[in-house]
């Protein structure tokens, strides 16, 4: 009798895990000036966390991307180790677009990407990206329900 109550309670409990995380918030970035352009994230803080970034992933939606926060601001480079798709890396600091690398060549580490200044986040979505939503440099970014990044705080210097 008991068996037969353990399954049924475990899919409830499943079931019921699954719908509340769909509708915990999530964190976004809008792109200034492009209507209802929204970019979903995973947030990257830890060492580890950045060092994985988008890593052996098949795929991503066209509204998902990641964010990597660096606090204080810094120079950064990245690469595309066991990145499994082209991407777009938008490098921001404080909310301006500083730069832009367009289609990072999948699985190689022959190339680094770098940001050349110091910035406070970077971007990962699909390459080709920015073309297609005709991101560029100079452009503004609201990042909104990521308590990280809060460019109020002192630590974004």
């Amino acid at each position: 009798m008991i068996k037969r109550l353990i399954i049924p309670a475990l899919i409830c409990v499943l079931l019921l895990s699954s719908i509340i995380s769909a509708n915990a918030q999530e964190g976004f970035v809008k792109f200034v000036g492009k209507l209802n352009l929204k970019v979903f994230l995973e947030v990257a803080l830890t060492d580890a966390e950045k060092e994985k970034g988008l890593m052996n992933r098949p795929g991503l939606a066209e509204n998902r991307g990641m964010v990597f926060v660096f606090r204080p601001r810094k120079q950064t480079t990245f690469w595309m180790k066991d990145t499994l798709i082209p991407l777009d890396m938008i490098f921001i600091n404080k909310g301006k677009i500083v730069k832009i690398i367009k289609n990072a060549m999948p699985n190689q580490t022959n190339i680094l990407y770098s940001s050349d200044s110091s910035v406070t986040e970077v971007i990962e979505v699909n390459g080709g990206f920015a073309d297609k939503h005709l991101i560029k440099a100079g452009g503004r970014v609201i990042f909104k329900n990521i308590p990280q990044i809060d460019y109020s705080v002192h630590n974004a210097k």
